[in-house]
């Protein structure tokens, strides 16, 4: 007799059919909080939420993704979005161009959750020289058990320093290929009028956040030892690089079963597999910008005065506009 297959009541969950409010669970109510305050695409929220989950397990891990955060332009929520995952994240430290020996000191001491704000001005070529030691975090800070050497003391003794620990980073453009490439990337863009988001008053979500946090770490310390030993299946779509970046996430995704195996596995691909444009577009809108200010009310200017002018008011740029 042959077997007859029947198809569940309930439609498989797809991006194209993700609705927030009707996911349930603890990552449900992840998503939603995110939702409220911020706009993201179903495959950003999907994949911030899980990262949120991922900052309190990231002890059984053997590597943790950095959550790269960017947009082509100012006010787009990188900061509202930091301030989200301050809320929720597992000893969130969010700061702004720290010294080297702070960070290497906290991270060393605490293992917090890193968001860090302003980021490209670290990987700024005017600033390369100065940030060189945040650098050499970022490149090591992914993989448990990595360690950057540094002299410290009067003695000048060397001290090799932990630098793993779950990092969100934030800033307009694009990132080096060396941080890219150990990221999730969450572009952002200005938000539409027909969109809508709530205000965040620290004070009137502080009591919900801390039982979402303290749910978080009650699932994650039930699923640690799963966590540890999971081995969760990538897409072939993704790079060796991003499926070891995305494995953690998938790992959660598989623990909470459900509909989020099959959503985190869509979202990842979604987000990995596009080109990134800030860099372009962040050009683009500088040289808009300049050529307002240049251009004023005077319309009868010389494609040759034109480029003159641009030359002189950004030397630093001439190679980018050539």
């Amino acid at each position: 007799m042959a077997m007859v297959r029947y198809k569940s009541a309930l439609p498989r969950t797809t991006l194209a059919t993700f609705l927030p409010d009707q996911v349930t669970g603890l990552l449900g109510d992840v998503v939603r909080f995110v939702r409220r305050y911020v706009v993201v695409t179903p495959e950003q929220l999907i994949t911030i939420a899980l990262w949120i989950v991922h900052t309190h397990a990231a002890d059984a891990c053997e590597q943790t993704p950095y959550l790269l955060i960017t947009s082509p332009e100012k006010q787009c929520g990188k900061t509202r979005l930091l301030e989200v995952l301050t809320l929720l994240a597992h000893q969130p430290w969010p700061v702004v161009t720290p010294s080297e020996a702070v960070v290497y000191r906290y991270i060393e001491a605490k293992q917090p959750t890193l968001l860090l704000d302003e980021v490209d001005t670290i990987f700024s070529p005017r600033s390369a020289e100065k940030h060189e030691g945040l650098r050499a975090l970022l490149n090591m800070g992914n993989r448990k058990g990595e360690t950057v050497p540094r002299c410290v003391g009067s003695s000048s003794k060397v001290k090799n320093f932990s630098t793993y620990c779950p990092k969100a980073l934030a800033g307009i453009g694009s990132i080096p290929d060396t941080i890219a490439d150990r990221s999730l990337p969450i572009r952002l863009a200005r938000r539409k009028r027909d969109e809508t988001v709530q205000r965040l008053r620290r004070r009137d979500v502080e009591d919900e956040a801390r039982a979402l946090r303290a749910r978080l770490d009650e699932w994650c310390e039930e699923h640690f030892d799963r966590l540890r030993e999971a081995v969760p299946t990538a897409p072939d779509a993704l790079t060796d690089r991003q499926q070891d970046a995305t494995e953690p996430l998938l790992a959660i995704a598989d623990a909470l079963s459900g509909p989020w195996p099959a959503l985190a596995r869509e979202a990842v691909v979604s987000l990995c597999t596009v080109e990134r444009l800030d860099s372009s577009e962040t050009l683009r809108l500088r040289l808009l910008a300049d050529l307002k200010a240049i251009l004023g009310s005077d319309r009868q200017k010389t494609t040759e005065a034109i480029l003159a002018d641009l030359s002189r008011a950004a030397p630093d740029e001439r190679r980018d506009l050539a």
